[in-house]
């Protein structure tokens, strides 16, 4: 029995499931936990139009499925279009999700089949030749231009948009910075009122793109020299959570969803957008030869229609990538985020300007300090 395994940082906990033989649901056969997401999300009735369109496969790929043990996933109306396929969830670290598989696929081995995630490593799975080729999903027509691969070897299947939270207790609104250069001139933040999250490349690698590197470079020294952020090393929803609790003033960068999250648990914070919005799309991949490979496609297929879309958005609030689901309010602070310029980081980019980035931030990003304990 072979293993389909997709690392994750998407899933809650690891459960396998034993292999079944029963018939995939029939293609005019919404699953009933669809049905649900639908309900529930009041979706329009346009939203609704085509849905069923989007799971008609290749009958070969449902054949090679059934033939695969334990499939790592999230998402109930996956389960009930495809129950022949059995589940696993896993999640794990930036290494043991993206590097381990592929220092086991040199080897000649899988520990996994579909891997999240693979944007700061992409250079080095496409050195290795290690992706499958995934322009015969049918649903890559579903993600916009430029957030998938020219060559079909990765995809995105969520977006991040990136800006900055705060607590309103401790900073105003309209004190908040509207610039990106306003942050160098907000004395009110400085002196470590303002926590930095390492994951830098999510906001630099953007704003280098399109501010350009004497710009980013300048905006660099003087964010570490004048501003003097507190360089973390918690989660970026751990740090989150520790604004809400006045830890300190404000972060810098967070995903807009990650703040309602927190939001919506009651702490006390708040989402900001500056006046360019960093914007990424997670990227995953499918490896190369793997056993799974049928099964895999499957997955993938419909994680990026809009059944599989709706569904990891009702699951953990993560912005859809589905052309037909942007700008429908499927995004955490909507008001805060329309109108702004974009400034998109591109996996295909993540090479000589991500080196050229941290060589300007190499030099501040050592140290960084963990909270002991919360401010009462």
């Amino acid at each position: 029995m072979t293993k389909l395994d997709i690392f994750t940082w998407m899933a809650p906990a690891a459960l396998a499931l034993a292999i079944t033989a029963a018939p995939p649901a029939r293609a005019a056969d919404m699953p009933p936990s669809a049905q649900k997401l639908v309900q529930t999300l009041k979706l329009a009735p346009d939203l609704v139009e085509g849905w069923e369109k989007e799971h008609v496969v290749p009958e070969a790929w449902i054949a090679e499925a059934k033939k695969v043990g334990e499939l790592r996933i999230n998402g109930k109306p996956f389960l009930e279009r495809y129950p022949f396929v059995e589940i696993k969830y896993a999640r794990g670290s930036t290494h043991v999700r993206a590097r381990v598989p592929l220092i086991a696929f040199k080897e000649g081995r899988f520990v996994a089949d579909v891997i999240t995630g693979i944007d700061s490593s992409l250079i080095q799975y496409r050195q290795a030749d290690a992706l499958t080729n995934m322009r015969d999903l049918p649903n890559l027509a579903n993600i916009p231009d430029g957030m998938g691969s020219a060559t079909g070897n990765w995809v995105g299947f969520r977006m991040r948009f990136y800006g900055m939270s705060y607590n309103p207790k401790l900073v105003k609104k309209e004190d908040m910075p509207r610039r990106w250069e306003d942050l160098i001139t907000a004395t009110h933040l400085h002196g470590g009122k303002i926590a930095l999250w390492r994951g830098v490349t999510s906001w630099a690698l953007p704003l280098w793109e399109v501010k350009g590197e004497a710009w980013m470079t300048d905006f660099i020294h003087k964010l570490f020299n004048t501003v003097k952020p507190q360089l973390r090393k918690e989660g970026a929803r751990a740090l989150v959570a520790l604004v809400g609790a006045g830890e300190f003033d404000a972060m810098l960068p967070t995903a807009a969803y990650q703040v309602k999250l927190e939001a919506d648990k009651g702490a006390g914070v708040a989402f900001h957008a500056l006046d360019i919005l960093p914007v990424t799309a997670s990227a995953l991949g499918v490896l190369k030869g793997t056993p799974g490979t049928g099964a895999s496609k499957l997955f993938v297929n419909w994680l990026i229609s809009k059944e599989g879309q709706l569904a990891q958005f009702a699951a953990d609030g993560n912005p859809p990538i589905h052309k037909e689901l942007q700008a429908r309010g499927f995004t955490a602070y909507p008001d805060e985020i329309r109108g702004k310029k974009i400034a998109f980081r591109d996996p295909e980019l993540l090479g000589d300007d991500m080196k050229a980035l941290y060589k300007v931030l190499n030099p501040y990003l050592k140290g960084g300090t963990r909270s002991k304990k919360k401010k009462q």
